[in-house]
């Protein structure tokens, strides 16, 4: 007796589903009839029906394993394959759509206006302005000041630095600074200030006269013949000397000497000179210079003097030309009435005159109060329809200025 096949029905149902699809082109009368035919010439063995049956599907799952189970392998690597490619179709997915996002982040970013901070915009109350004159200086600080020129030998000025006391009296400071400067001039030569010559110089050192009056005695380079000098060389070596003008020691004048002897000719004048008085009031006015590479501002002195403070703030409205470049007007509304005092100058602004606390405005007052300086005017007292500007307080006596143009020099 053969053994009873393990396959039910169910599991030949399942296998043969799997099994490749078979597609049969004949009419179904015609299967019909072949069936019939064949039912017909067959012998009926009844008991032969099973064994028949379950060799048959042993000899059909021989035949068909090896096939079956290299499909099952094959499905089963498609299915694993499967989400691999979609698992990495969705990361590429994800990853063009974070970019996406990361795109439109960045143009929304840029699109969004930046605060005032992040742009370097401050507002009116808070914006920084330009200092244009030194007003006081801290008890153990010292105020050194040197004349220059400004735009190639074109406008005289003063510009000052303030720096620690190291002990030293202040020539000697003074000179020891010199290099520090200059070197800030040509780090920022867009300013258009030019350097003090100081090759011109080979000593500067502090004196007492005769009358015991403090004076600065200059060594001139022996090297430099200052007896040919040209017409600019002599303006720059002139206007080096006026640098101790301002300086807070009240010197008389500036003593001259080459080789250890005093007295040396500047220029083809024929002329010896032993000393150069350093001017207190030079009665001149203050307008601005501006080189357009910068835009910075830089108060300066007009070649002109005047014989009253009326007439020189009157030369203040307007701009002053001067080869190649300008010098540009300081006063920018309309006074009224300027009044003398004593030491103090009263400036009075017309009723409807316009008059801020800006930038313009501080520059305008630095500049009256250094023209008043040179007419030996000790205070200024400004009368408007404004409280205050900069640290001006309308109405009130505000002491001149030390100096002009302070550099930022660490």
């Amino acid at each position: 007796m053969m053994k009873k096949s393990e396959w039910n029905d169910e599991q030949l149902e399942q296998m043969l589903s799997q099994m490749p699809k078979m597609k049969d082109n004949r009419k179904p009368q015609e299967i019909y009839q072949n069936i019939t035919l064949k039912m017909n010439n067959q012998k009926k063995r009844v008991w032969m029906v099973p064994t028949f049956a379950s060799v048959a599907a042993a000899l059909l799952l021989f035949i068909l394993a090896p096939s079956f189970i290299n499909n099952m392998g094959s499905s089963s690597s498609d299915s694993a394959e499967m989400p691999r490619e979609e698992k990495s179709i969705a990361m590429d997915n994800n990853k063009e759509t974070a970019s996406n996002d990361n795109s439109a982040s960045t143009i929304q970013k840029a699109e969004e206006p930046k605060s005032d901070e992040e742009v370097g915009i401050f507002s009116s109350e808070e914006q920084p302005v330009q200092r244009y004159a030194v007003h006081n200086v801290g008890e153990n600080q010292v105020l050194l000041t040197y004349g220059v020129y400004l735009g190639g030998v074109m406008f005289p000025t003063i510009v000052s630095i303030v720096v620690e006391s190291d002990g030293q009296d202040v020539v000697e400071q003074w000179q020891k600074n010199i290099p520090r400067l200059n070197e800030f001039i040509r780090q920022n030569e867009g300013w258009g200030i030019d350097e003090l010559p100081e090759s011109y110089f080979a000593d500067f050192s502090e004196v007492e006269t005769k009358d015991s009056a403090k004076a600065v005695r200059v060594d001139v380079n022996n090297t430099v013949h200052t007896e040919s000098f040209a017409s600019g060389q002599i303006a720059e070596f002139t206007q080096a000397i006026n640098s101790f003008r301002y300086l807070l020691k009240d010197y008389q004048h500036a003593e001259l000497f080459q080789n250890d002897q005093q007295g040396i000719m500047v220029g083809e004048t024929g002329i010896t000179e032993n000393n150069i008085d350093l001017e207190k009031d030079t009665k001149k006015a203050y307008l601005y210079f501006m080189n357009e590479e910068s835009g910075q501002k830089l108060l300066a002195l007009t070649y002109e003097e005047f014989k009253t403070v009326e007439q020189a703030l009157e030369a203040m409205k307007n701009d002053k030309t001067q080869g190649d470049y300008k010098l540009f007007s300081t006063i920018i509304t309309e006074i009224k009435d300027i009044n003398e005092d004593g030491s103090n100058l009263e400036v009075h602004f017309s009723e409807d005159a316009v008059l801020e606390n800006t930038d313009d405005y501080i520059l305008m007052l630095d500049a009256i109060m250094l023209t008043a300086k040179e007419f030996n005017f000790a205070e200024v007292t400004f009368y408007g329809n404004i409280d205050q500007i900069g640290s001006v307080r309308f109405g009130e006596p505000t002491p001149v200025p030390l100096a002009p143009n302070p550099l930022p020099i660490q």
